[in-house]
């Protein structure tokens, strides 16, 4: 498993989702909001093996950049799993937040000890569920998470010839996300871990 997931129980789940840290607390949140306008949204975005959808109404402005601002995130925490060393940690998360201070240290912690996954490796599903909109500069956003990536103990960076298989547990989590907006993004700001299942998909992807 090697998304944030793994990484902190119940805490900054998935904030440091895709690639794990070491071991297999993975956790985050959902509360059923309302917000039914007519179009749903069918955004996704895929990179490898990850991929990002939503079920998210987006005629509002405002949840679509929400939508599409925790989209692009989430893709740049997978990438963050590969290459920990260049994690642009303050463009993912609110300064000072609990995500980021998190996220730091995971990254911190990957390099020490060259942790990293591998594109291919294992698969990341994100689902978001819901969005709620609490003022022009704070949202709550509901997903679901299935996380397969392999956390691999890598000797070489450029090679896969001496990995050694370092967390391959399987996990899918409902988790409450708390964005805030900073300078025209809205980033990760903490999140929390409601239910969870290991080793299967509670989300009810198919691919």
């Amino acid at each position: 498993m090697s998304m944030i997931f793994r990484c902190v129980s119940y805490l900054c789940a998935l904030a440091l989702c895709t690639s794990s840290c070491g071991n297999t607390s993975k956790d985050l949140t959902f509360p059923s909001l309302s917000n039914p306008s007519t179009s749903v949204a069918s955004t996704t975005t895929t990179v490898a093996n990850e991929l990002v959808e939503s079920a998210v109404s987006t005629e509002s402005a405002t949840t679509y950049s929400v939508v599409s601002d925790f989209s692009n995130i989430f893709m740049l925490r997978a990438q963050c799993g590969r290459m920990p060393e260049t994690c642009p940690v303050s463009q993912m998360t609110a300064t000072g937040s609990e995500l980021a201070a998190e996220l730091t240290k995971t990254m911190r912690e990957r390099v020490a000890g060259n942790l990293r996954t591998r594109a291919g490796a294992g698969k990341l599903r994100v689902r978001i569920e819901s969005v709620e909109i609490i003022d022009t500069s704070h949202a709550v956003v509901h997903t679901c998470v299935f996380d397969s990536v392999v956390l691999f103990d890598s000797g070489q960076v450029d090679s896969a010839a001496d990995d050694i298989v370092f967390d391959d547990s399987v996990i899918s989590v409902r988790t409450k996300w708390n964005v805030q907006r900073e300078n025209g993004t809205w980033k990760w700001r903490d999140a929390r871990g409601y239910q969870r299942k290991v080793g299967g998909d509670l989300c009810g992807f198919s691919r």
